[in-house]
């Protein structure tokens, strides 16, 4: 199948992660000068050279076949490429909005988590690994963590006949942007915060509805329960969906554990939140039934053709640190092999605290909320 039949040569974001979830093999051409984060899926080939050098030299783009996706930051860079490689024979075409444009996508998985008379998505964002949630029952929708794209999640309510009556951040995001309060003003939905993210400091707080641990409300047929799990922050807050299903933030994914850094970065001080953090996961998430779904807040950047979603007995043997009794040598091995921080970690979170304007160019690359 060729890569675009348009005119103007070009492949939106979401056809090509529609693509690639569906196995198709591809090669992606990433002109960029530094390209140290990429499109990620299981069928992709990655190539790169920067434009500069494949229009000087040419011959530089021998080899090449089969549906290649050139991209670069922005979309704007790429069409010379595109246009030399089609010159080729090669079937080429520019991805649309470039690396900006991918960091935006969506895509949607249905989860099965048991939930009678209700439907569960999980709303992947493959560029950066951030997954965000939403519940339906009886036309309410409850949106999780949403991305910035908040059109996205209005759309998906209204396929199910559905309005968005419910809105959560499960915590004062530091890796991404929320779009938990346009969404909000979109739709009229109640805006829930964490009353710990209320204490650490939020601009916009008279618009909010506290969520304090222990408290319920309903979606449609379906009663949500706050469960407070401090440790990579003190405001993170988790939704346990039915008893069914536990929206864990980040504080548990599939195959790892939050960084406990983020709001206390000195060392003492991100030692004390990774002690907490074994107490959280131990009491609070592991004390659940086995059966449970594990909805995460996070995944590795990536295409994913089904939901991340494993039961908590699946993610006990996944995690390797959640045998750990002590919880000094859990946070020494919380800490030991941390990733860098987030980019503009800061800034993020005055932004979503309400302190800054909202600025796209914030986030860039894959997300890191992960101690792995």
């Amino acid at each position: 199948m060729s890569l675009t039949s348009s005119r103007e040569e070009k492949i939106t974001s979401k056809q090509l992660a529609d693509r690639l979830a569906a196995g198709e093999q591809m090669t992606i051409l990433d002109i960029r000068p530094d390209a140290d984060w990429m499109i990620e899926a299981p069928g992709v080939r990655h190539v790169h050279a920067p434009a500069d050098q494949l229009l000087a030299d040419p011959s530089r783009l021998d080899g090449l076949d089969g549906a290649v996706a050139v991209v670069c930051n922005r979309g704007l860079t790429a069409a010379p490429v595109a246009e030399a490689l089609r010159a080729r024979g090669v079937d080429a075409a520019v991805v649309d909005g470039g690396m900006r444009g991918w960091i935006g996508t969506l895509q949607d998985r249905p989860v099965d988590a048991g939930l009678d008379g209700a439907a569960l998505h999980q709303v992947q964002r493959p560029g950066r690994g951030c997954l965000s949630y939403v519940l339906i029952s009886d036309g309410e929708a409850l949106v999780v963590d949403p991305a910035p794209d908040v059109e996205h999640y209005v759309a998906l309510a209204a396929e199910s006949g559905a309005r968005v009556t419910d809105i959560v951040d499960t915590h004062i995001h530091a890796d991404h942007l929320s779009g938990a309060r346009v969404l909000a003003q979109r739709t009229g939905a109640t805006l829930r915060l964490p009353a710990p993210a209320l204490e650490r400091g939020v601009e916009y707080a008279d618009a909010v509805e506290p969520l304090a641990d222990g408290d319920e409300f309903t979606v449609g047929s379906v009663t949500v329960r706050a469960v407070g799990l401090p440790g990579h922050t003190t405001d993170m807050t988790g939704l346990l969906l039915g008893g069914r299903a536990l929206v864990s933030g980040d504080s548990l994914f599939a195959d790892g554990i939050a960084r406990p850094d983020l709001q206390r970065g000195d060392h003492d001080g991100a030692r004390a939140m990774a002690r907490q953090l074994h107490r959280t996961l131990r009491d609070r998430v592991l004390a659940l039934d086995p059966g449970v779904v594990l909805l995460p807040g996070h995944t590795h950047p990536g295409v994913n053709a089904a939901a991340i979603a494993p039961a908590l007995a699946e993610v006990r043997e996944q995690v390797p640190e959640l045998s750990i009794d002590d919880p000094d040598d859990f946070a020494e091995a919380l800490l030991e092999a941390m990733p860098p921080r987030p980019a503009n970690y800061e800034a993020v979170i005055a932004v979503n605290s309400g302190r800054h304007p909202f600025d796209p160019e914030l986030e860039t690359g894959g997300n890191s909320c992960s101690t792995r």
